[in-house]
């Protein structure tokens, strides 16, 4: 074999065994939400809050090796939590944007937040599917000032529900998850907003134009995820890897020595 195609083998056999980034995520999903509209200056000057006490509200909290689609490590199934999402939306003809924040506790936290983060949207559409109007909004989340991280309380961050809802049981414990290293959770994104619109309106606008203090939006889901950040340019080997890539770089001294 010639030291091309020794080298070709081992650039193969590296890629082969290269070791995965571990970045695990949180991931929120709240179902049977409301938005409630507090205060309004005009059309183009909003403030809304979402909260989770409407009746059948759940949330199920996973952690993910990586989104999308993400293992999923643990998760848990929560009822009776406070979620209060923020918004001030302010408008230019019909383009919106968005800034508030995001806070989330689970029915044991009666002190503090588990969850807390800036949000900031400059994705608001009115879109119309199957015939029914929905109002979708995409942001990200980033610390608060003052905060290091999103994730808030004692290292590690463990979060309480009701019940178990993955197939794997990381902490061991069926009614919590559990993040190890939540000082390094300092960025994340707010996926999916959705809130169906019952009427017909021409713009997003026409829509705010129309909602008043009080009035509220039902029925409404959010997906959020917050990551892990890591150190830019180390590599977390995944199992095996390290015993694979030392049997990877024998095999190729073993071909090179052969062929010689």
């Amino acid at each position: 074999m010639t030291r091309r195609g020794s080298l070709l083998l081992a650039a193969t056999l590296c890629l082969g065994v290269a070791p995965a980034l571990a970045a695990p995520t949180v991931v929120i999903d709240s179902s049977m939400t409301k938005m409630v509209v507090t205060a309004k200056s005009s059309a183009f000057g909003l403030t809304g809050v979402v909260l989770a006490r409407s009746p059948g509200s759940r949330m199920t909290a996973e952690i993910q090796d990586g989104v999308p689609p993400g293992v999923i490590l643990d998760g848990v199934l929560i009822d009776g939590y406070d979620m209060a999402l923020t918004f001030d939306f302010l408008g230019a003809g019909d383009i919106y944007s968005s800034t508030g924040t995001f806070v989330l506790a689970d029915k044991d936290a009666t002190l503090h937040y588990d969850i807390q983060a800036g949000f900031a949207s400059t994705d608001i559409a009115l879109v119309t599917i199957g015939g029914s109007q929905s109002l979708e909004i995409q942001g990200t989340l980033t610390t608060m000032s003052g905060n290091s991280a999103i994730l808030l309380g004692s290292d590690p961050w463990v979060f309480v529900g009701d019940g178990p809802d993955a197939p794997g049981d990381a902490d061991g414990v069926s009614t919590t998850i559990t993040v190890n290293d939540p000082s390094a959770y300092r960025s994340g994104g707010l996926v999916a907003l959705h809130y169906p619109v019952y009427g017909n309106y021409a713009s997003l606008e026409a829509l705010f134009g129309a909602l008043n203090p009080g009035d509220t939006l039902f029925n409404g889901s959010v997906h959020a995820q917050i990551s892990a950040e890591r150190t830019p340019g180390t590599m977390i080997p995944a199992p095996g890897a390290a015993l694979l890539g030392l049997f990877g770089a024998g095999l190729v001294g073993l071909v090179r020595r052969a062929c010689a």
